[in-house]
C-alpha cells in the first residue's frame, strides 16, 4: 500500500479537524503537517515533500492561500495543491498554474475523492 504524505494549511481548528476526518477515511494517506500561515506551510512543503497540499485562501498572516501556492508550488514542485475555501474562488485557480484543484468548503463530502484524484488513487475498496 502506497501512503501519500498530505499538508493541510487552515487556520481554523475546527476545518483541520473536519479535513483530516475526511482524508484519514483512505489509509493510503497520512497527513504529516498542518500549517497556519503561507510562511509555515512553505517550510513544511519543503521538508516533507507532500503530494498533496489542501490549501485554504483565508489563512493567517499577510499571504493568502491563492497568494502562497506559487510559493508552495517551488517549495514541493512534485506536491499537487488543492484550493478548498469558502470564498468563490473556481475562476481564479483555474487561471492560477500553481492550483491544481479547486472545491468550496459548502461541498465537503468531495474533498476525499478531490484528494484522490490528483495522486492517482482510485476509491477505498468498501
Amino acid at each position: 500500500m502506497t501512503t501519500k504524505v498530505l499538508v493541510i494549511v487552515e487556520d481554523e481548528e475546527e476545518m483541520r479537524v473536519l479535513v483530516r476526518a475526511l482524508l484519514v477515511r483512505d489509509p493510503r494517506l497520512e497527513i504529516l503537517g498542518e500549517a497556519t500561515t503561507a510562511a509555515e506551510a512553505v517550510e513544511l512543503a519543503r521538508a516533507l515533500e507532500p503530494g498533496l497540499i489542501v490549501l485554504d485562501h483565508l489563512i493567517d498572516g499577510p499571504v493568502m492561500g491563492l497568494d502562497a501556492a506559487p510559493m508552495l508550488r517551488a517549495a514541493a514542485p512534485a506536491a499537487k495543491i488543492l484550493l478548498f475555501s469558502a470564498y468563490d474562488l473556481a475562476a481564479e485557480a483555474r487561471r492560477s498554474p500553481a492550483v491544481d484543484a479547486y472545491l468550496a468548503k459548502d461541498v465537503p463530502e468531495r474533498l476525499l475523492g478531490l484528494a484522490q484524484e490528483p495522486l492517482g488513487l482510485g476509491p477505498v475498496a468498501a
